[in-house]
């Protein structure tokens, strides 16, 4: 298969974005509804564990032949009945993460800003251009990613500042183990799932030119990434009471609301919504483009195009599965960030431990 090489700054965009797009669907309300006031601790203890799908990664790319994808070193590692299974689980963890924020965001337009458009023509609407910016390959992706994430973190930035500038409650935070200590503790392990996006550093490591550049690349992307989680969910505590937390359906378009900068600066959302917009086709043609990616890997296809098209109508079949907005958040927060991190987790884990024992008895045999 023919790769073309990325830079650092391009994969960590690529990261970056793929991790944060979820924090302007329902996902503080999500946190806040199991975790209370101490939601801020759930996202806290997952980015702690954010490293653990780095390393993985890592060790299993290190123990395959140079140049290996995450799905080429599995099948090499596990052989090519194992492999191919492990590779499904990574397949449909990819194409569920798609079709299920296509169905949230198509959702959040028709709710809040296109009431009277019919659903499925605002997904295919979002889906063509999903389809054609995964089409470019993961090299255009991510120079578009460099240039659109300064846009993306600046609105963050500028709707935090404006939402604690405008409503503010200082014991939004107590009691501090909200739901419970054991409970939070216990969620804020499970939750690692929030960061199960990582996995796609399983495409992005192979393409940079040097194995020295990994670190920096995975590093800057988590940090970011971790850091934005964990400050849009602590802001968002601030600002709206733990009742009312719990009922807002798309907590930061919410909280854009409340931008009011003097007199003539205020009613921003429009402006934002943009923005947040760009970050939702990146993030879901990223999803599609390691669908696909996996598909053709496991069909030892030459290219990954011909498989695009196809799997984005795939998609657009799959995100009308869901009854409604609230099912498709259930299936999100019930399957996909409850056992995501067995996929983004447990299984780079098994497959670099047999790495390392197959490598071992190699290295005793010679």
């Amino acid at each position: 298969m023919n790769t073309h090489r990325i830079g650092v700054r391009e994969t960590a965009s690529i990261g970056i974005i793929f991790i944060i797009a979820k924090i302007f669907l329902p996902f503080q309300r999500s946190l806040a509804e199991i975790g209370g006031t101490a939601a801020w601790i759930i996202a806290l203890i997952a980015a702690m564990l954010c490293p653990l799908t780095w390393w993985s990664i890592r060790g299993v790319l290190r123990h395959a032949s140079g140049g290996s994808t995450l799905i080429e070193a599995t099948e090499e590692i596990w052989g090519p009945w194992l492999g191919t299974i492990w590779n499904l689980v990574y397949f449909t963890f990819f194409f569920t993460i798609t079709f299920l924020v296509l169905r949230e965001f198509s959702e959040l337009l028709a709710s809040d800003i296109l009431p009277r458009t019919p659903m499925n023509i605002i997904m295919i609407a979002m889906l063509i251009p999903i389809a054609v910016v995964a089409y470019a390959g993961l090299e255009a992706i991510g120079r578009f990613c460099w240039s659109a994430a300064g846009l993306i973190v600046a609105s963050v930035v500028i709707v935090l500042m404006g939402g604690l500038m405008t409503h503010f409650e200082p014991d939004a935070l107590l009691p501090f183990w909200g739901t419970g200590r054991s409970r939070v503790l216990s969620l804020g392990l499970v939750k690692s799932s929030l960061f199960s996006e990582m996995l796609v550093f399983g495409f992005l490591l192979p393409r940079l030119r040097k194995t020295s550049q990994w670190p920096k690349a995975a590093w800057w992307c988590m940090s970011v990434s971790a850091f934005t989680i964990f400050i849009t969910t602590f802001v968002y505590l601030f600002v709206f009471p733990y009742p009312t937390a719990i009922r807002l359906n798309v907590p930061m378009f919410e909280l854009s609301r409340l931008v009011i900068f003097g007199r003539w600066i205020q009613r921003l959302e429009s402006v934002f919504l943009i923005s947040w917009l760009i970050c939702a086709v990146v993030k879901l043609a990223i999803g599609l483009y390691c669908s696909a990616a996996t598909l053709s890997q496991m069909m030892k296809l030459p290219k990954v195009q011909p498989v695009i098209f196809p799997l984005a109508l795939l998609v657009y079949a799959c995100s009308i599965l869901p009854g409604s907005e609230m099912e498709a958040v259930l299936w999100d927060g019930q399957y996909l960030r409850t056992y995501g991190s067995l996929v983004s987790i447990g299984i780079p884990m098994l497959t670099w431990l047999l790495g390392m024992i197959k490598s071992k008895l190699k290295g005793q045999q010679t």
